[in-house]
């Protein structure tokens, strides 16, 4: 090799180095911003732990970019380890190896690990505002980190996620000695109440939150994994929402029963079917062909509404007032955005 093509290989091998450098100290930088701000996810200081939250999101994000960084230097390492010994070039043989000194790059999952309870403890404070945001920065940190490592995670810790689902308005909470009357909605049959609870706005939002991280980790093939374990348990409880009769979280509803279908449609069209028949059992038609069995004896009718199939995954009862009006809705919609896909797929 000339002397020319020695010293190109040696500037790239200076680059490298240079670049590993630089990675390291950005890697340095953000892991401790990282634990700097990881305990104010708990704060219930709600201007503290926005910001904690806006902090953690760049920080995963960084992380991430370092260790994608990190793979694509060690290729090139051992495409330049390829030529030294091919040419004998062993004068940058040194220069190579104190390249490596130093901890390799694995900072996402071990913040991540760090930093889950404190997540957990934010959605847990309940602020609504703060919840929101938290819930968005659960998505993005899933899709970034893999689901494979939160499945686990989400089979511990997802009760406290869920439960931001079968609050109000689906569930009516106990009187308390309190003179604060929240926000009432058309859709509630009293017209007085002395809950303690957020206004059903907030309560709605951040059901719609929920309803959209649900969406967001199916469709993505990385994150998808993460509800593995809890997927009957969350598709339940999402149909038991979609078919009840609150308006403002039928569109979040059935995008969030969209992104379940791509992982199980069967399981979706299920317990779809098994709500839509139990209420119009009057009106199912008969088979066209008696070879083919009545729908009754495929979906058998429930003897009480605890025995529905939604139910059942959901885990218990969740008080959802279902409406037969928005079951239809709800089964028209899915069959066009994901069931037909299926069939044709």
């Amino acid at each position: 090799m000339s002397d020319v093509e020695s010293e190109k290989w040696e500037s790239i091998l200076f680059k490298l180095n240079d670049s590993k450098r630089y990675r390291r100290t950005v890697g340095a930088i953000a892991s401790s911003c990282i634990m700097a701000a990881t305990p104010l996810l708990a704060s219930a200081n709600q201007a503290a732990c926005l910001v904690a939250l806006d902090i953690v999101e760049d920080g995963v994000m960084s992380l991430a970019k370092v260790e994608e960084a990190y793979h694509y230097e060690r290729d090139t390492k051992e495409a330049i380890e390829e030529v030294i010994q091919s040419y004998s070039l062993y004068h940058l043989q040194d220069n190579l190896d104190a390249a490596d000194e130093g901890a390799d790059e694995n900072r996402l999952l071990p913040a991540m690990n760090k930093i889950w309870p404190f997540l957990v403890v934010c959605i847990r404070n309940r602020n609504p505002v703060a919840v929101r945001r938290c819930l968005s920065v659960v998505s993005n940190a899933v899709q970034i980190s893999g689901g494979d490592f939160f499945s686990r995670r989400f089979h511990t810790d997802g009760s406290h996620f869920w439960k931001l689902l079968s609050t109000s308005p689906f569930h009516r909470k106990p009187n308390l000695k309190e003179d604060k009357i929240p926000l009432q909605l058309p859709y509630r049959s009293t017209s007085s109440s002395s809950e303690s609870s957020m206004a059903e706005t907030s309560n709605l939002k951040v059901q719609v939150a929920v309803l959209n991280m649900i969406a967001e980790l199916c469709r993505n093939g990385r994150s998808a994994s993460a509800l593995d374990v809890v997927l009957k348990k969350v598709s339940g409880l999402v149909v038991g929402i979609a078919c009840s009769g609150v308006v403002g979280l039928r569109d979040a509803s059935i995008n969030a029963l969209q992104g379940l279908a791509s992982i199980d449609p069967d399981l979706i069209w299920l317990l779809m079917a098994d709500v839509y028949f139990s209420m119009k059992k009057k009106d199912i038609p008969a088979p066209p062909t008696p070879d083919i069995p009545a729908i009754s004896q495929i979906l058998p009718p429930p003897s009480s509404p605890k025995e529905y199939l939604y139910v059942q995954y959901g885990g218990q009862t969740y008080g959802f007032d279902v409406d037969f009006a928005s079951v239809e809705t709800v089964f028209k919609k899915l069959h066009s955005l994901a069931f037909v896909n299926q069939m044709y797929s």
